[in-house]
Formats: structure tokens, C-alpha cells, sequence
């Protein structure tokens, strides 16, 4: 799941990306990042509240203790195991707490756009759930319960992830065409 907004096409940015390439400032170009990543923050924090907040219906209920310790150990697979990061991970690995850890912001530049990508990141999920978010977004999947032959419908409210990109996205290009413009009048001055 991807929600991707690009500044594009203005001969402004295009004589913009030469001045930043020709002038060899790095800095400007990563504050430019920094702002357009700052202005898709409220679209993230938005995103990782809501999936934090869905209700599960149908199954259980609490989730399996396999599929538990499977994100546990997923999650500490790249850090260092000091007795904090294990109880952070023991205490935020539940389903909705591991969907909204997936949420996060990439920032592009190029010749002829600059673009704010926010992204739900299957990856950060253990192999056999990468699909949940998605599945969560749509608001239903099927699972096994313990034993494998009884399968359950789960069910929460749609959206987690496509109804605060819609609210938020107009802002956020905003925000991104601001970032480009300020970048832009610091060249120029």
C-alpha cells in the first residue's frame, strides 16, 4: 500500500534540481527532504492511530501466541537483545501494534519531480503475516485456528490506511509544493 505525492513538471523545479546539482549543496537538498517529510508526518501519526485503534471482530480475538512470538522475534531480528528491547518487543507485538510500525515516509528527488511516498512496508512483518496490513485494510482476512482444520473470518473497519491518506493528502501536497518553493527562494537569494 503506497501513498505517493509528487511535485512535477514546473520548469521552476527543473532549473531548481540543476542549481542544486550544479551548486553541490547537499544541505539544501536534504532540508528540501526534511520539510516534504515533516509535511506527511500528521498523514503517518493519522495512519498508525487508526490501525492502533480498529477492533477486531470475529476469531478470537487476543490472536495466536505462534503469530505473536513470530512478529516478537521478527521485530528484535535487528537490534540488539538487551532486556529493554525485549520487553518493548513482548509489549508491542500484537497485531495492530506491528501494522502501524510498518507505516513510514520516503522521500525522492530527481531532474524533473521530488515526491513524498508514504508506504505501508510488508517487510517489517514476519514472512507468513506481510499480507495482514493489506488485509486489514480491506477489513477482513481468513486464518487458521490452533490446530489448522477450523478457519475464521476476522473482520475490522476498513480503511486504516486509505481513509487518512485521503483526508490528509491534500495537505501533505501542499506542504510538499511549499517545501519545493522555499528551496527554490533560498537559491535565488
Amino acid at each position: 500500500m503506497v501513498v505517493q505525492i509528487k511535485v512535477v513538471g514546473t520548469e521552476q523545479f527543473q532549473k531548481l534540481a540543476r542549481d542544486l546539482k550544479q551548486a553541490g549543496n547537499g544541505s539544501l537538498a536534504r532540508d528540501m527532504g526534511k520539510e516534504m517529510k515533516r509535511a506527511a508526518e500528521p498523514m503517518v501519526d493519522d495512519m498508525q492511530n487508526t490501525v492502533r485503534g480498529l477492533t477486531t471482530l470475529g476469531g478470537g480475538g487476543r490472536g495466536g501466541a505462534s503469530a505473536r512470538a513470530a512478529r516478537t522475534a521478527h521485530f528484535l531480528r535487528r537490534r540488539k537483545l538487551t532486556a529493554k528491547a525485549i520487553a518493548a518487543a513482548r509489549t508491542s507485538s500484537g497485531l495492530r501494534a506491528s501494522a502501524a510500525r510498518t507505516v513510514g515516509t520516503t522521500v525522492s528527488t530527481s531532474a524533473r519531480s521530488a515526491g513524498v511516498r508514504v508506504r505501508s512496508r510488508s517487510s517489517l512483518m514476519p514472512p507468513d503475516q506481510r499480507k495482514l496490513p493489506m488485509h486489514m485494510n480491506r477489513g477482513t482476512w481468513r486464518h487458521p485456528v490452533f490446530g489448522g482444520d477450523t478457519w475464521v473470518t476476522q473482520t475490522v473497519t476498513p480503511g486504516w490506511f486509505d481513509k487518512p491518506a485521503r483526508r490528509h493528502a491534500p495537505r501533505v501536497r501542499e506542504g510538499a509544493f511549499r517545501a519545493v518553493i522555499n528551496t527554490i527562494n533560498k537559491l535565488g537569494s
